[in-house]
């Protein structure tokens, strides 16, 4: 193969004929003519521009680049004059106002409590089926465990195991917010506001005096997955960092600014009633049975 090779680059380099040059390629097991019919039929087309390119290199390194070049895609069925293949896309449809909802909605979002989403700063919620959107796919995070204590008899190899309990764990949820215009800020103000509220107790003045942080649902990515769980929001954090602008936005007579790149975790804690629990069936379960009820476990 290097003997055809160095044959090649002096063949080109003394500014050998056409024919000269043909003959070292069928020294080298490349035929030229069959290449050029198999990818287009137009042979004499195919063939002298490969052999052009050989011939016009100066001292002849570069031609046969381009020859290479030109025999590897006649081998891939790529012609003299061949066009590159139009290339498919698959088009994304995104909602012209992610604050809007509909019933086919899979994306993650909790739902508050309809009598505390009263009051202009929850009012983008309220427009979201009183419930915090997230709107670009979040990161989330959940699992379930199964306990059990284990009993050492003396003399034995191996411990057994008695079944405690199972409980599903936290769930985390930590999603991107961006702001690009005065809507969106109403709607990350909206949502710190919300988040705020569900982890506050009922106290002081409020109406049911003592009374917990409401019970919030969690919705997302079909009723297979989440189907308004009952969950309680124990923790929240976001980040308004250094290095990205901030937007202004009007609440009120109140001025505000808000980052326009931010993300927010919110962490879980499924929260079943006892009436719940009492009806859970585990042959029901394993059938996807609690699909269509008021809420699913997981």
């Amino acid at each position: 193969m290097i003997p055809g090779f160095n044959q090649l680059l002096n063949a080109a380099a003394s500014g050998a004929t056409s024919a000269v040059v043909t003959q070292v390629f069928s020294s080298l097991g490349i035929d030229v003519e069959r290449l050029a019919n198999q990818s287009s039929g137009a042979s004499s087309d195919s063939t002298n521009a490969l052999i052009n390119a050989l011939l016009s290199s100066g001292a002849g390194s570069g031609g046969i680049g381009a020859a290479l070049r030109m025999i590897q895609n006649l081998q891939q069925g790529l012609g003299y004059g061949a066009a590159p293949e139009e290339a498919t896309f698959t088009k994304a449809i995104v909602k012209d106002d992610y604050t809007t909802s509909d019933t086919k909605d899979w994306r993650i979002k909790i739902r508050g409590p309809a009598e505390l989403m009263t009051g202009e700063i929850l009012q983008p919620i309220v427009n979201t089926e009183n419930s915090m959107l997230f709107p670009f796919t979040p990161t989330v995070i959940l699992g379930s465990t199964a306990n059990y204590s284990n009993i050492n008899p003396v003399h034995t190899n191996h411990p057994f195991y008695a079944y405690e309990n199972s409980q599903v764990q936290d769930i985390t949820i930590t999603g991107e917010f961006f702001s690009e215009n005065e809507k969106d800020a109403k709607y990350w103000i909206a949502c710190l506001h919300f988040l705020r509220t569900m982890t506050k107790m009922y106290y002081g003045k409020s109406d049911n005096l003592g009374s917990p942080p409401p019970v919030c649902r969690l919705n997302g990515y079909g009723k297979h997955v989440f189907n308004d769980i009952p969950v309680l929001i124990s923790n929240f954090t976001t980040d308004m960092p250094a290095d990205v602008d901030y937007i202004q936005c009007d609440i009120g007579n109140e001025t505000t600014f808000v980052p326009t790149q931010s993300i927010i975790t919110v962490t879980l804690i499924p929260n079943y009633a006892r009436s719940t629990q009492s009806q859970f069936s585990l042959e029901k379960f394993a059938k996807g049975g609690f699909v269509n009820t008021g809420e699913g476990f997981v």
